[in-house]
């Protein structure tokens, strides 16, 4: 069975959200860090070999060293140009994926408080494998289903979990922020249970939306008011 509970944020997941909440949501701020600020390592590596050259170069002749410096310069200007250019619609679209979070970051501290989610698994949850990850799916009670989507992007940590098999245990404590849904903090306990085999894959993208949407387009962490059995069959009517 599942029950949900009102609980402050932890401080460490507090001090994430004041963070993201601090960034300055200006791209022209963003791409002068971003282009200007060393952040790339063709960048980084330029910005020490420059001084290291013209400081050689000093050494064997200041005029040559002037030389030096006005090339660097011409450089970088066209540098800047060219890549700025190429990499223009990839800036705007990464601050635009940090203003998002920025402003869902705000959301959520204004609530003040998370939800503290218990399930007690009376059977083994059911996967859906795709190229990013997973889907999982376990029963919730009152005929009701649990939705997690676990990304394998590396900023998962229910990833290691479900790789390691520790997943598939009998009780699932987790955290979920009220604004933008997020799935925080994830701990398994108790007794293992069964897991069969590999799970089937989602192979086509036009299965994956089929899916989505018959579930309703849930968010992770969400409840799908209906039966599990249920949605793991329409689920796999739909796979391929």
């Amino acid at each position: 069975m599942l029950t949900t509970a009102r609980v402050d944020i932890p401080a460490p997941v507090a001090a994430r959200l004041k963070a993201a909440a601090e960034y300055s949501d200006n791209v022209n701020d963003y791409a002068r860090e971003d282009l200007i600020g060393f952040s790339r390592p063709i960048s980084a590596a330029f910005a020490l070999v420059a001084p290291l050259a013209i400081a050689f170069a000093y050494q064997a002749d200041p005029w040559f060293a002037v030389q030096i410096a006005g090339a660097i310069i011409m450089l970088v200007a066209g540098g800047l140009y060219v890549i700025g250019r190429q990499e223009w619609p990839n800036i705007v679209a990464k601050f635009q994926d940090c203003v998002m979070t920025k402003r869902k970051a705000i959301a959520d501290l204004r609530c003040g408080f998370g939800e503290s989610s218990f399930l007690s698994n009376g059977r083994a949850p059911q996967f859906f494998a795709h190229d990013h990850g997973v889907l999982l799916l376990a029963d919730a009670g009152d005929m009701k289903t649990l939705f997690f989507d676990i990304s394998n992007d590396g900023t998962d940590p229910r990833w290691e979990l479900y790789e390691s098999g520790e997943i598939c245990r009998r009780v699932w404590r987790w955290l979920r922020l009220p604004v933008s849904r997020e799935v925080v903090k994830f701990s398994t306990e108790g007794a293992r249970l069964a897991r069969i085999g590999e799970p089937p894959r989602i192979k086509s993208i036009e299965a994956w939306e089929a899916i989505n949407v018959s579930l309703g387009e849930p968010m992770d962490g969400a409840i799908i008011h209906q039966p599990f059995d249920e949605v793991i069959d329409n689920v796999k009517r739909m796979m391929y």
